[in-house]
């Protein structure tokens, strides 16, 4: 059996590995990929301040005047007096996020003056992220990237029955000898496995689950019992014949902001989602004083009334709301702050290392004519 496992993690390994490397190394650079994008920006992000402000739906209307031909995506909520309103527009109508070709407009709230823009579907940063995502190929390219992770599992559940040397000896095989090279080497990919493979698995099936959504879902929710949360719905009276010729007007952006301020006095909003329709709520996605949480708190209002239709903080939602939300904080690093964005970053390095040591060992074996043996991962022969 243990041949079996061994001939299943060499020969996945060498088929996928490059392909799992290059997931990992376009996954590190994208841990921090929010704060490049700020320092890329980072000139457009403060203004001074004056005696006179710009409302929100007055910064949002100018941007709009610029771009006719685009609609509001959302707007990213100012933090302080100090800072630009980041206003994203998209095409109108776009059938994929893909195709929504989203701009961030920057706007001086007191001036109303475009301090810059970016195409956010533009930049080395977006390509790595649509590598990372779908291999820059849609659909197809997600399905490969996949069947990527359905290697790296393999991998993952495969390396530590390998490496396992037993009860009374896996203290000893958490060190890494010196010499001889190849028991070098071995212990280096037999350990960095190891200590990384509790955020390897995690990655893997957060990135399972983006891969094969729909069925991910599926299988999640009837695991669990629960369901991602899906938004409230929208009640509006009985139309009578003049509502019929004129619907109620969208609440402006302002509105929806102060109402949201009124129910958490105490939270850092920092989107505001606009609602498409009438019948479908606009929402606030915002963080609270010492949140530990690993996902953001989200606001949900009516888009006539301005009114509070709910609130989902994190904390609160049923076990299958915080799993499905926890799937992009798991995936990056982001959930526990600076010390896990790190962390990811370094275990996005493990897969190259892996491979080279992994390659090595099993190139070193096939000129020696033992290629077949589980010597070549296990610290068994180590006395």
């Amino acid at each position: 059996m243990r041949r079996f496992v061994f001939k299943i993690h060499v020969w996945v390994g060498l088929i996928a590995g490059l392909h799992i490397v290059l997931l990992g190394l376009s996954g590190s650079a994208l841990v921090f990929r929010a704060d490049i994008e700020r320092w890329q920006v980072s000139d457009w992000l403060t203004v001074q301040l004056q005696d006179k402000r710009f409302s929100l739906d007055e910064a949002v209307a100018h941007a709009l005047s610029e771009y006719p031909e685009r609609e509001l995506s959302k707007v990213v909520v100012p933090a302080t007096a100090h800072e630009s309103i980041e206003v994203v527009l998209q095409l109108r109508n776009p059938p994929t996020l893909k195709a929504a070709d989203l701009i961030s407009i920057y706007v001086d709230p007191y001036s109303l003056r475009i301090l810059g823009e970016r195409r956010r579907a533009a930049g080395i940063m977006w390509y790595l992220q649509d590598f990372h995502y779908a291999l820059l190929a849609g659909e197809l390219g997600l399905k490969i990237n996949g069947i990527a992770a359905l290697a790296l599992l393999a991998l993952a559940l495969s390396g530590p029955v390998l490496w396992w040397p037993g009860l009374d000896r896996w203290r000893r095989a958490l060190h890494i000898r010196r010499q001889p090279a190849a028991a070098r080497w071995r212990d280096i990919h037999g350990v960095s496995g190891i200590i990384s493979w509790l955020a390897i698995m995690l990655i893997t099936l957060t990135a399972l689950y983006f891969a094969f959504r729909g069925t991910a879902t599926a299988a999640l929710t009837l695991a669990s019992g629960a369901a991602s949360v899906a938004p409230p719905a929208v009640l509006h009276r009985p139309a009578t014949e003049s509502s019929r010729d004129a619907p109620p007007a969208f609440a402006p952006l302002s509105a929806l902001l102060q109402n949201a301020r009124q129910a958490e006095p105490t939270a850092r909003f920092d989107e505001l989602r606009p609602a498409r329709t009438r019948q479908r709520p606009a929402s606030l996605s915002f963080r609270l004083p010492g949140d530990t949480v690993p996902g953001r708190h989200r606001m949900f209002l009516d888009p006539t009334t301005g009114a509070v239709l709910r609130i989902d903080r994190f904390d609160s939602l049923d076990a299958g709301g915080r799993l499905f939300a926890s799937m992009v904080p798991w995936h990056f690093g982001s959930f526990g702050g600076r010390v896990t964005q790190w962390l990811w970053f370094l275990v996005g390095l493990v897969p190259a290392m892996l491979l080279g040591s992994g390659f090595w060992l099993w190139l070193r074996k096939r000129r020696s004519g033992t290629v077949n043996s589980t010597a070549t991962l296990s610290p068994d022969a180590r006395r």
